[in-house]
């Protein structure tokens, strides 16, 4: 430490010997010359700053007409480096943010048009039965009214589902219940269905087995599934309804022996409002899109796979 007080001191001793030695001319040259060469380099560095604010401020500008582009040329060392790969940053979120933007506003104009259609059909039906009723058909106009409200009415209800389901504002209230009370009131709708269709239900659910779900809204999504499982089963055929649990994941399984369904089809089938080549004419397109959509919001997956058996839909519910 010592060492170097003395070194700085021999060198400030030189340079003031060398001032008051030193003719005053080339002094005053060497002075003039530090102050030309620092102010070139302050013209040199506004210049570089100015040209590098103004390349920055093109990547603004090209990202907000949605022209932009990564100038990789920019993206040298300093702190221009960082307020590139800061620019950067901002374009590519403001690029997702104007694609899921877009992409929402296709998929809400495309749900107003189906749900203007899907709402026409029992609109319409009600309309002309209502101006051909007379007191001889009034009793099956009553019964064909209720049908039709009742279908409209369910229609409904299963938008608003699918709203909550797109907003994600879907109950998170849980609770654990088990799987085969849930099963079967999930089931219960359908019975109807099954019976007129003949089909014995091939029953795999252990009663000690429980999940933790939202009970109403799970109800929801297996009656969608039990449906769709039931209308496409063959008359006098079986649907199978089993389940397995380890400690990462409970699944709920129910295949029918009803036709594959197409290749081109199977990518789409949880797509809201997308009927595939086996839709029944009625089918809205919707109920597997809210059964998909309740599974994620409890934490699980819905899949569908064309087995030996048939067609079986797996509930994923992880731990």
């Amino acid at each position: 430490m010592a060492g170097g007080l003395w070194v700085f001191l021999a060198l400030c001793s030189t340079l003031l010997w060398w001032l008051t030695n030193v003719h005053i001319g080339v002094l005053v040259a060497i002075l003039i010359l530090a102050a030309v060469l620092l102010l070139g380099w302050a013209i040199w560095w506004s210049r570089r700053v100015g040209l590098r604010l103004a390349a920055a401020n093109a990547q603004l500008d090209a990202a907000v007409h949605g022209r932009a582009n990564y100038a990789i040329t920019l993206n040298d060392e300093g702190l221009f480096s960082q307020l590139n790969n800061q620019i950067f940053h901002y374009v590519r979120q403001t690029e997702s943010l104007r694609a899921d933007l877009q992409r929402d506003r296709d998929h809400l104009t495309q749900a107003i048009t189906h749900i203007a259609h899907q709402l026409r059909t029992p609109i319409a039906t009600i309309e002309n039965l209502s101006e051909l009723l007379t007191p001889a058909n009034a009793s099956t106009s009553q019964a064909e009214l209720l049908r039709q409200n009742a279908r409209l009415a369910q229609l409904v209800e299963q938008l608003i589902l699918l709203a909550r389901v797109d907003t994600h504002t879907l109950s998170q209230e849980k609770q654990n219940i088990s799987v085969d009370e849930l099963l079967k009131s999930a089931l219960n709708p359908l019975l109807p269905l099954i019976s007129a269709k003949d089909l014995a239900i091939d029953w795999q659910v252990p009663e000690q087995l429980t999940v933790r779900v939202n009970p109403a809204l799970f109800r929801e999504a297996l009656v969608n599934v039990f449906k769709n499982a039931s209308e496409h089963a063959p008359a006098h055929s079986t649907v199978t309804v089993n389940t397995t649990d380890n400690p990462l994941v409970t699944t709920l399984a129910i295949t029918n022996q009803g036709p594959a369904i197409a290749a081109a089809d199977l990518p789409h089938i949880f797509e809201r409002f997308y009927r595939g080549a086996q839709s029944n004419p009625h089918n809205v397109g919707i109920g597997l899109a809210i059964a998909a959509g309740i599974t994620q919001a409890s934490d699980g997956r819905l899949q569908v796979a064309n087995t030996d058996a048939g067609v079986t839909f797996t509930f994923s519910l992880y731990k």
